[in-house]
C-alpha cells in the first residue's frame, strides 16, 4: 500500500471516529433515581431540550415535524403506595416542581399527556384502571394549582410499559410520565 493510501485511510478512520457521536440514537426519557426529585428546570429541559444547531448550514426549506416518535417525555418519581392512587406527601415536592416547569415561558403554551403506570401485581384490567386513576390524581393536583385542565390529558397504561422490564413487580414501575404533545391550539 502506498503512503498516500495509508494517509487517506487514516484520515477517513479519524473522520468516522469523530462523527460517531452524531450517529447515536436518541436517548430514552430521563428516569429519576428512587426518592429523587427533579427540579422544574430539569423537567423543562427534558420536555423541551435546546434546539439542535445546524452548524450554519442553510435549511433548504426542510423542517422536522413533531410526531409521536419525537415527543419529549420525562418519568417522574411520584410515589404511590401499592394498590393506591392517592398522592403521598413525598409526591408534593415533585409535583410542585412539575407545576413550575409547566408554567415556564418555554412550556406555558404546550399540552401534555399525564401517563400513569403500575407494576405488574394484579390483573391487567385492574392495573389499567389504577394507572388511569393515578394519572387523574396528578392532573387534578395540577389543575388545583392553576394549570388549565385543557392542557392535560390523563392516560393509564397499566403495567404495559414497565420502567424495569426485568423486574415487573418492582415499585419503580409505579410512576407518572409526562409527555409534551406540542403547542396547545386556542
Amino acid at each position: 500500500m502506498t503512503p498516500i493510501r495509508i494517509a487517506l485511510y487514516s484520515c477517513v478512520a479519524s473522520l468516522v471516529a469523530l462523527s460517531s457521536p452524531m450517529l447515536v440514537r436518541a436517548a430514552d426519557p430521563p428516569t429519576p433515581e428512587p426518592n429523587t426529585v427533579l427540579s422544574g428546570e430539569q423537567i423543562e429541559q427534558a420536555l423541551h431540550p435546546p434546539a439542535a444547531t445546524t452548524r450554519g448550514f442553510p435549511s433548504r426549506g426542510l423542517s422536522r415535524r413533531d410526531t409521536a416518535e419525537h415527543q419529549q417525555s420525562v418519568n417522574l418519581n411520584v410515589p404511590f403506595d401499592s394498590n393506591s392512587s392517592a398522592l403521598t406527601s413525598q409526591a408534593s415536592a415533585q409535583l410542585a416542581q412539575l407545576e413550575m416547569a409547566l408554567n415556564s415561558a418555554t412550556l406555558g403554551k404546550d399540552r401534555f399527556m399525564v401517563a400513569g403506570h403500575t407494576d405488574a401485581k394484579g390483573s391487567a384490567q385492574y392495573n389499567k384502571q389504577l394507572s388511569q386513576r393515578r394519572a387523574e390524581a396528578v392532573k387534578s393536583y395540577l389543575v388545583s394549582k392553576g394549570i388549565d385542565a385543557n392542557r392535560l390529558d390523563a392516560v393509564g397504561y397499566g403495567s404495559e410499559h414497565p420502567l424495569a422490564p426485568d423486574r415487573p413487580e418492582d415499585p419503580s414501575n409505579r410512576r407518572v410520565e409526562i409527555r409534551d404533545l406540542g403547542e396547545a391550539h386556542p
